[in-house]
């Protein structure tokens, strides 16, 4: 068995990563997520540039700017005990905005 092969401080240093966020892969995809957020928020605001800003409405971008941060921080190579808190974070408020028309609408109903 041979030992392993040893390499001086600084070769060492030549081939070691600053942080975790490695250029080629990590810093294209979180470009690319961050055009794709773009175009989405352009395209709602242009498809509701005429119509004045409902709930609904204002629910939409709280949703999709929900999902692109998701992604965002999944992308950007954290460890799984680093994602899952953001994550729980983002549940948390896309299920109250969400949840919260729907008890509102239900209690309506039942009141005469």
């Amino acid at each position: 068995m041979q030992p392993p092969a040893t390499m001086s401080p600084s070769e060492a240093l030549q081939h070691a990563e600053v942080g975790s966020f490695r250029f080629d892969d990590e810093f294209t995809l979180t470009f690319v997520i961050i055009g794709f957020a773009l175009v989405a928020l352009g395209s709602l605001l242009f498809m509701t540039r005429k119509t004045p800003a409902t709930e609904d409405v204002l629910r939409v971008y709280v949703v999709v700017i929900i999902i692109f941060g998701t992604l965002l921080v999944v992308s950007s190579s954290y460890t799984t005990e680093q994602i899952g808190p953001v994550l729980g974070l983002f549940g948390t408020i896309a299920g109250y905005i969400l949840g919260r028309s729907d008890r509102g609408a239900g209690d309506k109903e039942d009141k005469p």
